[in-house]
């Protein structure tokens, strides 16, 4: 008689957990093929928040890098420039491209020569603890789109 009230108290936990990401969907995941040579690379996407709150991606991993950095590129006095942010806010019923228009992308470290065509497992991980796993594609970066 007690499982009952257990089972339904973790059912509950559950929904709410998986509630935290539900709000969030990815689209067009890729990676930039590298040959053998490079081990680092850089993967696009764009983040939709369909939630009535800002949500903030603070880092992602995959079994597949050694690390991975979220980054912003800019350009001063003519030279490209990218630094590392802590963070990205994800506007409540918003969007951020990362991609060339914004700047912002994620960067593989430690990576093993990618070809098109793969799939490669990442989790990103959100400020309020939540986590959304995601298939990239790997695509070859002069016909990636």
């Amino acid at each position: 008689m007690r499982k009952i009230p257990i089972v339904v108290l973790l059912l509950c936990v559950s929904a709410c957990a998986d509630q935290g990401n539900s709000d969030i969907d990815v689209q067009n995941a890729w990676i930039a093929e590298i040959p053998p040579v490079i081990s680092v690379t850089a993967a696009l996407m764009t983040l939709r928040n369909n939630g009535d709150r800002p949500r903030y991606l603070i880092a992602a991993s995959s079994p597949k890098a050694e690390k991975i950095e979220i980054h912003k590129s800019f350009v001063v006095d003519d030279l490209a420039r990218m630094q590392q942010q802590s963070e990205v806010e994800i506007p409540a019923h918003g969007s951020v491209v990362f991609g060339s228009e914004t700047g912002y992308h994620l960067m593989f470290y430690g990576t093993e020569p990618l070809t098109a065509g793969q799939k490669i497992p990442v989790t990103l991980e959100f400020r309020d603890g939540s986590e959304r796993s995601v298939v990239y594609e790997v695509r070859d970066r002069r016909s990636a789109n």
